[in-house]
C-alpha cells in the first residue's frame, strides 16, 4: 500500500517546480527553453459563433453568391470566413471599417 501524499508534495509550487525541471533542454545551449516556445499548435482551432436568424440568412446568401461567382457548387461557410479573415488582415481600410462597425454596435 502506498503512503498518502503529504500536504506539501501536492502543492502547486512543488508540482510546477518538478514540471520545470523535467522540461527538455536545448541541444545546443543546454538551457531549458522558455515556456511556450518548445511546442507549436499545428492542428486547427475550432470556433463556434451564434448568429441571429437574419444574420444566418445573410451569411447563407453571401456564401451562395460567392459559390456562383467562383463556380464552386458547394462552398463551405468556413472557406468564406477564412477568406474574410485574410482580407481583413491584408486590408487596413477594411479592418478599420470592421472596427468602426463594432464600435457603433457597442455604443
Amino acid at each position: 500500500m502506498t503512503p498518502p501524499p503529504s500536504a506539501s508534495s501536492g502543492s502547486s509550487s512543488s508540482r510546477f517546480a518538478r514540471a520545470a525541471q523535467s522540461r527538455r533542454k536545448d541541444a545546443e545551449t543546454g538551457q531549458v527553453r522558455e515556456r511556450g516556445t518548445t511546442a507549436r499548435r499545428t492542428t486547427p482551432v475550432r470556433i463556434t459563433i451564434d448568429l441571429a436568424p437574419e444574420d444566418y440568412r445573410t451569411m447563407r446568401r453571401l456564401v451562395d453568391e460567392i459559390a456562383a461567382a467562383t463556380d464552386i457548387p458547394t462552398l463551405a461557410h468556413s472557406r468564406m470566413w477564412r477568406a474574410l479573415l485574410a482580407e481583413a488582415a491584408d486590408d487596413p481600410a477594411l479592418l478599420t471599417a470592421v472596427a468602426d462597425r463594432i464600435r457603433d454596435e457597442a455604443g
